[in-house]
């Protein structure tokens, strides 16, 4: 019978079964869904499963509907080629939930994944991830400036603290505005974040932990990341200028990978950043490999509502 198309809202035992097939993938777990549903999306399982009505590929499709769009989701795209019967699959589940949007990342996705050139209004763009391998000796991939700012931090008597604290989150969103303002003063494009809902309901549904690097009680540094079994994966950071002069950041995310591999985990993604970036200098200097990957915007609605979505979009 082959491989069919699947598509099922994401109950307990589906998403268990997708998130026993990818324990790298912390975008596959019941936590992060639950993460989701707090801000208001539908969440679905989307994949293929095999002869045996086993779960062969598969991600999560989380919808969302607005005043013009209802736009569909795909955060972490399966090992799927350009010829995979998931796509028209993937298609006709648009269709049938009136999606006008589609929008496909690739946040932990495996470096062979590739996306076919819809025949609708399709943004195609390429992207980057770090991964760091925990299995090799990280501390001594690290480059002469990190090693130097790790020691910095240290002597300037730095500890890291894990929690979920809904106050520690505000924190942490403080920390994200001071280091988008810095890159922005350098001339780096950044996209505007609007981070509390999400962020919140990472933390509270206990897909994400924040590790944080303080002084005397002062935060200067902190690090959301989400988990699966084999992985942690950077989702968002700050740091203050205090924390900056002292090494902070790069003393709190080799921390982190010590505490990942102490935990079991053998993979800690540090997430995207554009090529030629100071974030993708920051990131490549803790000895992780870059891996290229793709994504894509793509519009399925009619033209009109294209060209009103457009509009109201160089008005806000």
């Amino acid at each position: 019978m082959g491989s069919r198309f699947i598509a099922m809202s994401a109950h307990s035992a589906i998403v268990d079964e997708l998130a026993a097939i990818l324990p790298a993938n912390p975008f596959a777990t019941c936590s992060f869904f639950e993460s989701r549903r707090r801000v208001g999306y539908a969440a679905w399982v989307l994949g293929l499963h095999d002869d045996a009505n086993r779960l062969e590929y598969g991600c999560g499709g989380f919808l969302r509907t607005g005043r013009l769009n209802r736009t569909l989701e795909i955060l972490s795209l399966p090992a799927v080629g350009v010829d995979s019967l998931f796509w028209d699959g993937l298609r006709e589940f648009c269709r049938r939930h009136g999606v006008t949007k589609l929008e496909i990342g690739t946040f932990a996705s495996s470096a062979d994944v590739a996306i076919p050139d819809f025949d609708s209004h399709c943004m195609l763009r390429s992207r980057c991830e770090f991964v760091l391998d925990l299995d090799g000796d990280f501390a001594a991939m690290l480059s002469t400036n990190h090693k130097r700012n790790v020691k910095k931090a240290q002597k300037a008597g730095l500890v890291v603290t894990r929690t979920r604290s809904i106050e520690t989150a505000i924190t942490h969103e403080a920390l994200m505005s001071q280091s988008l303002s810095r890159r922005r003063s350098r001339g780096e494009s950044v996209e505007g974040v609007d981070p509390s809902r999400d962020c919140m309901a990472f933390v509270e549904s206990g897909a994400g932990e924040l590790f944080q690097a303080t002084r005397d009680g002062t935060v200067l540094s902190s690090v959301l990341t989400l988990h699966a079994p084999n992985c942690g994966y950077y989702q968002s950071a700050g740091t203050s200028a205090e924390g900056m002069a002292v090494g902070a950041s790069h003393f709190l995310i080799h921390s982190i990978a010590c505490q990942l591999r102490a935990g079991g985990a053998q993979i800690f993604n540090l997430g995207g950043a554009d090529e030629k970036s100071s974030l993708a200098r920051f990131k490549e200097g803790f000895g992780a490999l870059r891996v290229p990957l793709p994504s894509a915007s793509i519009y399925i609605g009619p033209s009109w509502r294209r060209l009103v979505s457009r509009g109201l979009a160089l008005v806000r």
